[in-house]
């Protein structure tokens, strides 16, 4: 299971409501001097400035200056939170929460003195539409919050099964969560929310604004803040239902939250129903177990398989227990705050992130006419966001129509440009474009390498939007073809019938028939060796330029991968070209990379866990932003050409898992879990994209207005189209019509509207002058 963590706040996968998604951050806490007195300080001697402004690409740290932003999503914020000691007491342990982000440090320790100031700055890019005050709360105490346990109190349980079922639609797909508001707010390690993020598989992330809480068998995990547990473990997804309920009045009230009639995954053991209850008036939370497996005293029975206990940060926790059978039926476990001195202060400031929306109300347009007529249909276009929308558009072929055929970039003469063999002598030409193999209903058919432990590397076909289904091509189990050398590929243009993949271990070139996994050898693309061990590790087309590129990696003892290369390879003889170290201002480790439509080039980086831009003639890099998980092993990257959405096949934590990461921000969103949640690389996505990269003439269509800009508010516009038969014969022909906006939406990818025109030819009698 994953979740993604930032330098200072936690994200998840789910669908978040937060603004963005962190791409850097500061060290959680810097000591600073302030030049002026706090603007606003509590009557216990807490003072607080929050600040906002566009963020300092630079300079990181800087802390923004202003109390109020007004911004567009995609734009980097820059939010500053600065605390100043002027109590008497020295303060060690911190938490921050605003409404926003929800909890922003939890119970970090860090030494404040009387008189001194500490800060924090979070930087993200605004990823969605939002405004209002954003209100901030920092507390601090002498001593560590904590709470203390009581396992011999009187068991009351409670059902709450009454009420519905929580729909659990976010999170993973081997465990699903679903995020909850209270009816009150609660102190959790110092922290005041009434939110919680319940997962099915026994454990609570609490005060989070997004929702996806992984299997864990660490404690405390750090892949999330703040965790109740009450039986932390892998449920059988498919298994058990989660119920909340509110018993008592307003100052006395008990919150529920209950699982029932689940079992474990593995080993497989049905029986576990147990609940957790906050109480609204002492804080406190208590764990009841009403039953748990079997009895047998078999493993997994009574808590064996899990991890139950509080967790305040991905660094501390109080545990009750770890793989024991204490969990046993009829036992409670309560948990009661100590009593301590905190101290709080709260502040606001505003801010307002909009965007244009692009209405487009026809998706497609169909016309009719006679050879010789001309016709006209409106095309619509508006914008229903709070930004202009700025719109240009143009008529292009349809997709399937022959792609510009580019040449590579060419080899420089002479030099570590010149990298690998000469051509292989027998280099085998490109085919025409053939389709992918029917897959009868799959959706978004994608092509892979799949990890199976005990069995090994398959070549596959599947799914990308419903994984479970899936086809083996071929398989190696450790006796040949080499599959477990493959480290990158793609498909080229529209033919879908053959993958062009690369050998890390041979620095071979195979051009591979998607029907049947049959391979041929076209030459061997040798790395320059501008460092030591520098090995191939992803490969990706660009359909702009017809090119195909890859990177490389290079690993020293301990060091690691610490560096990666760009290359392009000619896809006739093999031939590669050194284009340039890829450089973003540290170590890289580049394992795989991606066009979109445009020409645009993406890499997902497992050294630092980030998504790059490079400029593919340069091999220059701008991180984009965190991907906040611990991305490890075989991953891998490419886009959908027919709607410009960028797909992730990741690890993590044990656990593969198919995401989609947006370009922008880097911020991703999990689709699902891999075939038998296990590795998967290489992977081509067998899509063709609408070519509107470049525009090309479509004789017999036309738009009356090419662009424009739509203030919020305004009215539609209705803007004809010619489609005019007077140079063709009868027949159907297509086009699309693409639609470039400022929208968030279409920041990859411009609107794409299909358009079919059919003429017809006169009646032969009517022709002939017949009446």
């Amino acid at each position: 299971m994953l979740v993604f963590i930032r330098t200072a706040v936690l994200l998840s996968l789910a669908a978040s409501a937060s603004p963005g998604a962190v791409f850097s951050a500061t060290a959680p806490l810097q000591p600073v001097t302030l030049s002026r007195a706090p603007s606003t300080c509590s009557a216990d001697g807490l003072c607080i400035e929050v600040t906002v402004g566009p963020a300092d690409t630079v300079d990181l740290n800087a802390c923004a200056t202003t109390t109020s932003l007004t911004a567009n999503v995609g734009d980097p914020i820059s939010w500053c939170y600065t605390l100043t000691n002027q109590s008497t007491q020295t303060l060690s342990w911190h938490s921050l929460s605003d409404s926003l982000h929800g909890q922003v440090l939890a119970q970090r320790q860090v030494t404040l003195a009387p008189g001194e100031s500490l800060r924090h700055v979070l930087v993200e890019r605004a990823a969605a539409v939002a405004a209002g005050p954003l209100a901030a709360t920092w507390s601090a105490s002498v001593e560590q919050a904590a709470y203390s346990v009581d396992d011999t109190v009187p068991f009351a349980y409670v059902d709450a099964s009454s009420e519905p079922a929580l729909p659990m639609s976010g999170g993973f797909a081997s465990g699903r969560s679903q995020a909850v508001q209270m009816p009150f707010a609660f102190d959790f390690f110092g922290t005041t929310t009434d939110r919680l993020c319940v997962g099915h598989n026994g454990a609570i992330e609490v005060g989070s604004m997004v929702c996806a809480v992984p299997g864990s068998l660490l404690f405390p995990s750090p892949y999330l803040n703040a965790v109740i547990a009450p039986v932390w473990t892998s449920f059988d997804p498919a298994q058990g239902s989660l119920h909340t309920k509110t018993f008592g009045e307003p100052g006395q009230r008990r919150f529920v939250v209950e699982w029932k009639n689940f079992a474990l995954g593995f080993p497989q053991m049905s029986g576990y129903t147990f609940e957790i209850v906050i109480e609204e008036a002492t804080g406190a939370v208590v764990f009841q177990y009403l039953s748990t497996g079997t009895g047998n005293g078999d493993w997994g029975d009574a808590g064996s398989g899990a991890v139950s206990g509080l967790q305040q940060s991905p660094a501390s926790g109080q545990m009750y227990s770890q793989f024991t059978p204490t969990l046993t039926p009829g036992k409670a476990v309560r948990w009661t705050p100590t009593a301590q001195t905190r101290r709080s202060v709260a502040t606001t400031v505003d801010f307002d992130i909009g965007a244009p929306q692009l209405l487009l109300p026809i998706p497609a347009m169909t016309a009719f006419a006679g050879t010789g007529i001309a016709v006209q249909q409106p095309i619509v276009i508006g914008n229903t966001g709070n930004r202009p929308l700025v719109w240009s558009a143009g008529e292009y072929p349809a997709a399937g129509s022959a792609l510009r055929r580019l040449a590579p970039l060419p080899a420089v003469a002479g030099g570590t440009a010149d990298a690998g063999h000469a051509p292989a002598p027998l280099a085998m030409p490109r085919t025409p474009s053939r389709p992918a193999q029917d897959n009868g209903a799959w959706l978004l058919p994608a092509y892979a390498m799949h990890a199976i432990p005990g069995t090994g590397i398959s070549y596959v076909d599947f799914d990308l939007a419903d994984t479970s289904q899936r086809r083996t091509i071929m398989t190696d189990t450790g006796q040949g073809p080499g599959l477990d050398n493959i480290s990158g590929g793609d498909l080229v243009g529209d033919d879908f019938g053959a993958q062009y993949q690369i050998d890390m271990l041979m620095d071979r070139l195979y051009r591979v028939d998607t029907l049947t996994g049959a391979r041929t050898l076209i030459g061997w693309p040798v790395p320059a060796n501008t460092v030591a061990n520098e090995r191939w590790s992803g490969a990706a087309w660009d359909p702009s330029t017809d090119t195909f590129y890859a990177v490389t990696t290079a690993q020293v003892g301990n060091q690691g991968c610490y560096w990666s290369g760009l290359y392009t390879i000619d896809l006739d003889t093999a031939q590669s070209h050194f284009v340039g170290p890829v450089e973003s201002g540290g170590d890289e480790c580049l394992i795989d990379i991606a066009f979109d439509q445009g020409g645009a080039l993406y890499a997902l980086d497992i050294r630092t866990d980030g998504l790059l831009a490079i400029d593919p003639g340069t091999a220059q890099a701008t991180r984009v932003g965190s991907l906040g998980v611990d991305a490890n092993f075989s991953q891998s990257i490419k886009f959908d050409r027919a709607t410009g959405t960028l797909y992730w096949l990741g690890y993590a934590q044990s656990i593969g898992f198919v995401a989609t990461i947006d370009p922008v921000t880097a911020q991703p969103a999990i689709v699902g879990a891999t075939p038998d949640n296990q590795e998967m690389a290489v992977l081509s996505i067998a899509t063709a994209g609408s070519d509107c990269s470049m525009p090309q003439d479509v004789p017999w269509l036309s738009l009356s207005t090419t662009g424009g800009t739509f203030a919020p508010g305004a009215p539609v516009g209705v803007y004809p189209v010619t489609f005019d038969a007077a140079n063709l014969p009868a027949g159907v022909y297509e086009a699309v019509i693409c639609v470039f906006t400022n929208d968030p939406a279409y920041r990859t990818r411009p609107a794409v509207v299909p358009v079919t025109f059919t003429v017809q030819a006169p009646d032969a009698i009517f022709a002939n002058a017949f009446e």
